[in-house]
């Protein structure tokens, strides 16, 4: 799974963390799956993919506290990084993805793919009496994705905090 992370259409980990409205009903593993269907899943090669912060905001926190922690963000999402994906990861994308969901204690609220466009969110217990909410919206094919995730969590004793990311991921090439 460390490889599909990169890969956001497939990004188990970012969709068992998605975000939701109050009024929204949880979807069925099978309705995912429906939608899921729909999906151009990529083709085994070697891909490249890097990220972007576009916004960090972590209300309550020191200004100077916060100023480091945006650099470092920064600094991280700046390095690109590279890996194969394998013709069998490839083959088992979809399923990794749905058991990956299936076993979290997330809910998922939206999860729509129309064309080479996706829109997802979820909403998850963070452990501490509280939720966090992921929310994916995007275009992927089977060489290319460019998605931006939105991450946000109630903190105790603070505001929401939030984080919102753009995720781009290519094929290059053949694995070596």
């Amino acid at each position: 799974m460390r490889k599909i992370l990169a890969f956001p259409v497939i990004a188990a980990f970012a969709l068992a963390a998605c975000g939701s409205e109050a009024d929204d009903e949880p979807m069925s593993m099978d309705e995912v799956a429906d939608q899921m269907g729909e999906a151009e899943m990529p083709e085994p090669g070697l891909y490249r993919s890097s990220q972007e912060l576009l916004e960090l905001d972590v209300p309550g926190v020191d200004p100077e506290f916060a100023s480091m922690l945006r650099a470092s963000f920064e600094e991280g999402a700046a390095e690109e990084s590279t890996y194969c994906l394998t013709p069998e990861e490839a083959a088992n994308g979809r399923q990794e993805m749905l058991s990956g969901m299936a076993e979290s204690e997330c809910e998922i609220t939206r999860f729509e793919v129309s064309g080479n466009t996706i829109d997802a969110a979820m909403s998850c217990p963070t452990g501490q009496g509280a939720s966090g909410d992921v929310t994916i919206t995007g275009t992927m094919d089977s060489t290319s994705a460019d998605m931006v995730m939105s991450f946000s969590a109630e903190l105790p004793g603070m505001s929401d905090a939030s984080i919102r990311m753009r995720v781009i991921s290519e094929r290059i090439g053949e694995c070596s």
